[in-house]
């Protein structure tokens, strides 16, 4: 069973005051992710990119008062329940510990960096590895503890524009039975995709992305590609080996890490700063532990928000450059 990848074209007319009002065709195509349904339209020019390299204020770079530096996590941040087995976890840099700000019953907060402020090109794989690690420890426990939950993602905002409150670099865990939108979308298409299909998804999307112009690389057992409908700017998705949970220790954690910082490398590159990243783990055997990353606007003194009507309203993405190009330019830092 070959994955069906399912598109149209749509073209608007209007006469340009930029061209002497000529008339113009612009050309907005639409894709529908073929696991899940949900579309995305390709629009021209639909994210603002910086003119020139962005300098933030020491008002951002200063971790005075910040509570994720190490002065202060230890005092001003929870500690784990009982059966979670620790008070808080630490892999080398990172520090783990319940969400004060909980977004389900099981919600926890890895401090990656002991600096408060570290640029996206800084973010080595190291720091990402130790991190991951110390949240899927989490996750893992409270799999073991409760036998109701399958669905874990371990997610990153990277400066405000991405949606953070707190500066200083940090993942967010979240484990529960029921999953977000997206990840019971994704578990639903998957399960329906390996009964049809007796292979997985996952795997398949590989495949595809290699028989087109849509793979990017591998970094050790992890292989990474442009999806088809991507769900926002430069996105970028790497497939783990195997489904099911994902172990703490596992080689495929600094699989992850390795490609996430190549991912970065390249918005550095494009002079972007700012991000969002999902794990998503899935108790399941239809499902491939998988991230997702994709870039954010650039966070400076007059930022603009990337997220509009279509996403906040409509569910529905809005991107301007194509997976294939993504693919072609992503390539190049793996």
């Amino acid at each position: 069973m070959a994955i069906e990848f399912e598109h149209e074209v749509q073209t608007a007319t209007f006469y340009n005051p930029l061209e002497d009002f000529a008339e113009t065709a612009v050309e907005v195509e639409i894709r529908e992710d073929p696991l899940t349904g949900r579309q995305t339209r390709i629009v021209p020019d639909a994210f603002v990119e910086p003119a020139g390299e962005v300098e933030l204020d020491e008002s951002v770079t200063d971790g005075e008062g910040c509570f994720f530096c190490p002065d202060m996590v230890g005092e001003a941040t929870p500690e784990y329940p009982d059966f979670v087995g620790f008070d808080r976890g630490s892999v080398g840099e990172a520090t783990s510990f319940p969400n004060l700000n909980p977004y389900g019953s099981h919600s926890n907060v890895v401090v990656l960096t002991a600096d408060h402020y570290v640029p996206i090109d800084e973010l080595a794989a190291e720091r990402f590895a130790d991190g991951l690690q110390a949240a899927l420890e989490y996750v893992e426990a409270v799999f073991e503890g409760e036998e109701t939950t399958s669905v874990a993602s371990v997610n990153m905002n990277f400066l405000p524009s991405a949606g953070s409150s707190i500066v200083h670099p940090h993942v967010q865990a979240l484990v529960d039975d029921r999953g977000t939108n997206s990840q019971q979308a994704r578990i639903e298409g998957a399960r329906e995709y390996q009964t049809d299909a007796e292979t997985d998804y996952f795997g398949d999307s590989i495949g595809a992305a290699r028989a087109g112009d849509r793979y990017i690389g591998s970094t050790g057992t992890v292989e990474w590609l442009a999806p088809f409908a991507p769900r926002h700017h430069r996105h970028v998705r790497g497939i783990a080996p195997d489904t099911g949970r994902l172990d703490p220790d596992s080689a495929v954690i600094e699989s992850f890490a390795h490609g996430i910082e190549n991912v970065l490398a390249h918005y550095a590159d494009q002079g972007l700063n700012s991000f969002n990243f999902g794990l998503h783990v899935v108790d399941d055997d239809a499902v491939r532990p998988h991230l997702d990353i994709v870039a954010r606007s650039v966070f400076q003194e007059y930022a603009w928000s990337d997220a509009t009507f279509f996403e906040t309203i409509h569910d529905e993405s809005v991107i301007d450059v194509p997976p294939e190009t993504i693919s072609e330019q992503v390539g190049e830092f793996f």
